[in-house]
């Protein structure tokens, strides 16, 4: 198993003074942070929350000078890596994150792994994004320092100040310089410019996490099939945050985990849009939450719209013709009602 490159501290060559002896330059601490600092490079997982917030967490490192390295698009090769080192019970988007991981370990002195618990004041995540940090040390076998890991427990300024105190100084730069890249990486994910859209024949919401649905490898797929009929797509991506979860209050008020939530209230607002002819459920196999969130939203509000819907659920097994078949019938199904 390749292992994380740790940062070498290189010193300069020897110089020769005018009595013509060598001599090596003084060792200083500010020398040696200055040696680790260039020698520095954050590898990040294009994976889980990075489809997400990964603009936001490159920009940040870059604007500290720190090289970062993201991991390759996710191929049939990554996935089956990630299973292996998973454990059975994992789903299949954190079998992913570790396929991705492993990629970086021998071209990078760091991984950027956050944990995440929340970052909404009503809702908690997943579990499994509180525990990543630990998940990649132990399969790995890195130690602390090699894994950056910013805790973000909350939504309230002190909390946020923290994590970007632990991500600053672990690439060896001062809280200030943190704050005030994180404020400029900020400014520039917020006014990313929204998907281009052009002429459809129809239009069709994908209810699914933004780490499946962005994920050319699962349902980058499920949207080329359609955008190939012409047909438009959108995702909970494209709905108001705030939007999305008054809808679930008002549907779902018992639903904690801020993911599903985000899911519940796209559901129930493309369900009620005139121009939005059928929904797509995407989920994967193994996800705990999504288990429960994708029987609610079934027997709730999917047989209930009015409109065809599918319920498409992926893992490692699943075949690519498969899921263009489903795909296809689908929207055959939602033309033939068009046009009753």
């Amino acid at each position: 198993m390749a292992r994380l490159q740790l940062p070498a501290i290189k010193r300069d060559p020897a110089k020769i003074l005018a009595n013509g002896k060598a001599t090596a330059p003084p060792v200083t601490e500010k020398n040696v942070k200055e040696e680790k600092a260039m020698s520095i490079n954050v590898g990040i997982p294009q994976a889980l929350l990075y489809h997400e917030f990964g603009e936001l967490w490159r920009n940040f490192f870059t604007n500290l000078d720190i090289p970062v390295t993201v991991s390759g698009a996710t191929t049939k090769r990554v996935l089956d890596r990630g299973t292996s080192l998973a454990e059975d019970e994992s789903c299949l988007p954190l079998k992913l994150y570790l396929g991705h991981a492993e990629s970086l370990l021998g071209s990078c002195s760091h991984l950027f792994v956050p944990r995440i618990v929340r970052y909404h004041r009503d809702f908690f995540l997943c579990a499994k994004f509180a525990g990543l940090p630990d998940i990649v040390r132990n399969t790995f076998g890195l130690n602390a320092g090699q894994v950056i890991a910013p805790n973000i427990d909350g939504y309230r300024p002190l909390c946020r100040l923290g994590a970007i105190r632990t991500a600053a100084g672990a690439v060896g730069r001062s809280l200030l310089a943190g704050a005030a890249s994180y404020r400029r990486a900020l400014q520039t994910w917020r006014q990313r410019p929204p998907a281009a859209g052009g002429p459809a024949v129809g239009k069709v919401a994908l209810i699914g996490h933004s780490y499946v649905l962005r994920d050319p490898f699962l349902g980058g797929e499920i949207i080329a099939l359609l955008a190939a009929r012409g047909v438009a797509t959108v995702t909970p991506a494209d709905l108001d945050g705030k939007a999305a979860y008054a809808e679930t209050r008002r549907h779902a008020p018992e639903v904690y985990w801020q993911l599903s939530a985000r899911l519940a209230g796209a559901a129930c607002h493309y369900a009620r849009r005139p121009d939005v002819a059928g929904l797509v459920l995407v989920s994967c196999f193994g996800c705990g939450p999504d288990s429960l969130m994708n029987e609610y939203l079934e027997q709730q509000v999917l047989k209930d719209c009015g409109k065809p819907y599918l319920v498409l659920s992926l893992d490692e097994q699943t075949g690519r013709a498969g899921v263009a078949t489903r795909v296809e019938a689908f929207w055959d199904l939602v033309e033939r009602r068009r046009r009753q």
